[in-house]
């Protein structure tokens, strides 16, 4: 019963022409759909704006690894400590301090030997696999992205090495003050079609009734992947960065 009364009053005031206690970006779109519901001779209009800017990625992280494998425990890491030690050479010989590169801990993984009926043997081990991750951070993303392929100089040289993958990042502070001046342009994106659409139809557009935020979208260029929880590119170095807004207006 009380909420009847509360309807009654809600009618009767939109009886009056009292406009909607809200009308901002804070509107929730079932109070908007309420009141077009109730008050039907106020029409709306739904658009979408939407903006986007280039970017290019300013640091860098490459990842990858040496390997070593041994029928003797102490020969495997003492062959995991040469090819370390000829990775290190071409991290200097390509320009990269050693406060750039991290050294992850090591990881063995023993292999056992089978019996003739194809079952492992539980005691006997047949030989000692050893890698150690490796990380290198860089400002020079270009420079970074040749890395892969420098590692794999040293496959070709008889060494074991993983030669990686590279990721590329821009800024987090400078991606939140993109995001903050993208979304500006979206809204006047969004206002200028409402307006144009109005034009045409020989109407008029007045308040805000509902605004909607998409979600932020960094995708390599050309890419048309999209996620409803945003997606966040990191194997390209160039990027674009993507914002959809749907705005509604009351028209009359």
């Amino acid at each position: 019963m009380v909420e009847n009364k509360n309807f009654s009053g809600i009618l009767s005031q939109l009886g009056l022409g009292v406009a909607l206690g809200v009308a901002t970006i804070a509107c929730t779109a079932i109070v908007a759909i309420t009141y077009v519901k109730v008050k039907e001779s106020q029409n709306f209009i739904q658009v979408k704006g939407y903006a986007e800017k280039h970017i290019i990625a300013e640091n860098a992280v490459w990842d990858g690894g040496i390997n070593a494998s041994n029928t003797d425990l102490t020969e495997a890491y003492k062959q995991l400590n040469q090819v370390k030690a000829r990775a290190v050479e071409l991290f200097k010989a390509e320009g990269y301090d050693l406060n750039q590169i991290k050294l992850g801990s090591i990881n063995r993984f023993e292999t056992r030997k089978k019996s003739p009926d194809g079952h492992y043997e539980l005691n006997e081990i047949e030989r000692y696999n050893i890698s150690q991750n490796i990380e290198i951070s860089s400002n020079d993303v270009h420079k970074l992205a040749t890395l892969p392929s420098k590692m794999n100089e040293l496959n070709l040289q008889g060494l074991d090495v993983t030669p990686g993958y590279v990721r590329f990042y821009y800024p987090s502070d400078k991606l939140d003050q993109l995001k903050i001046s993208l979304l500006a342009e979206a809204s006047r994106s969004a206002r200028e079609r409402a307006n144009q659409f109005a034009l045409n139809s020989g109407t008029q557009v007045n308040r805000l009734l509902n605004a909607r935020q998409g979600v932020f979208q960094v995708t390599a260029p050309n890419s048309s992947d999209i996620s409803d929880y945003g997606t966040y590119d990191t194997s390209s170095i160039e990027k674009v960065v993507k914002i959809v807004v749907t705005m509604t207006y009351g028209v009359g």
